[in-house]
């Protein structure tokens, strides 16, 4: 039997040019520019969904609440002269949080991605935040003391303020603890998210500080209880920013009235000034959601929307519309 000889190919070898190599790198540059934008307007998208499912989640909550609170929704914030309440810390139970009331107290959250922070709020006497309270596209800069050990929880999510006036509806002294709730039907006032202040109070936080009742709202799907307010302070639990004034302010200060708005014109961008104090971030969240930000309404539905399409007869620094309890503004 013939055993066939096998002879090796001796024709030349084909190997790709410089330039054929540099075209196809080129082609495949081209790909990428064309679905990194695609890649990122996805996550973007699917980041605004995700938020939006949570703000109905907290929307829920508040809805919960005054039936088993004599028809009183929370308070924005309660303010003690060293212990802090917030409208998360009320809602605690009703959006997946087991925190016991005396781990509430001290004005701030830590983070259940962080187990090792969980094991030192154990000790501490803090309470772990639901996970819903921050918005998947608030990944921006936080001050040192939120970023640990231990690492605090954010929260991008505050209440409609019951006005913008500091004294009567933002920080409002009521150390008799008689909680006289300011008439929303007057000048400047807005929503529910009243906020108290007790300096008296010392380690004894009030929890059964006064919230308006539901009946106050005339316009229950056309006026706002939570919105989105993003901040480099932003803990949850905590006092600075609970509540939100309107949409757009222009303060840029550390720490400041900004904060208390959904957008600063004047606050830094840069992520090393943004580190350093408690800087509104509403301008890069309202960019990464396409420039809407998520409302939830007194009625229970939630929408995404453009700032303008929530001042009615107002402006964005004086607003009006979705932004007071008055139908028809």
């Amino acid at each position: 039997m013939k055993t066939a000889n096998i002879h090796p190919r001796t024709g030349p070898k084909i190997a790709f040019t410089l330039i054929e190599l540099l075209v196809v790198i080129a082609i495949i540059a081209i790909l990428a520019a064309m679905l990194l934008p695609a890649l990122a307007s996805a996550k973007a998208k699917a980041q605004r969904i995700q938020c939006t499912s949570q703000v109905k989640q907290l929307d829920l909550g508040m809805m919960m609440f005054p039936n088993d609170n004599n028809g009183m929704f929370p308070p924005g914030a309660w303010q003690g002269s060293s212990s802090d309440l917030t409208w998360d810390c009320w809602l605690n139970n009703y959006i997946g949080g087991n925190a016991p009331q005396q781990d509430m107290s001290g004005g701030v959250f830590v983070s259940a991605d962080d187990p090792a922070s969980i094991v030192e709020a154990q000790s501490l006497g803090f309470a772990v935040a639901p996970k819903i309270l921050t918005c998947p596209a608030d990944q921006f800069p936080k001050v040192s003391w939120m970023t640990g050990p231990p690492t605090f929880a954010t929260r991008t999510y505050a209440m409609n303020a019951a006005g913008a006036t500091w004294g009567t509806f933002v920080q409002v002294n009521d150390d008799r603890r008689s909680y006289p709730l300011p008439n929303l039907e007057q000048a400047g006032a807005h929503g529910v998210g009243i906020y108290w202040t007790d300096n008296k109070g010392g380690n004894d936080p009030d929890w059964n500080a006064a919230g308006y009742k539901t009946t106050v709202v005339n316009d229950p799907a056309g006026t706002i209880l939570l919105t989105e307010d993003a901040s480099s302070q932003d803990c949850a639990g905590n006092v600075w920013p609970s509540v939100c004034c309107g949409p757009q302010t222009s303060d840029g200060g550390s720490g400041g009235w900004g904060n208390l708005y959904q957008t600063d014109l004047k606050a830094p961008l840069s992520t090393a000034t943004l580190a350093t104090g408690g800087y509104s971030e509403g301008m890069l969240l309202y960019k990464a959601h396409s420039y809407r930000f998520n409302y939830a309404f007194t009625d229970g539905h939630v929408e995404a929307l453009k700032i303008e399409q929530t001042t009615g007869s107002g402006t964005l620094t004086a607003p009006r519309g979705m932004w007071t309890v008055i139908q028809g503004d």
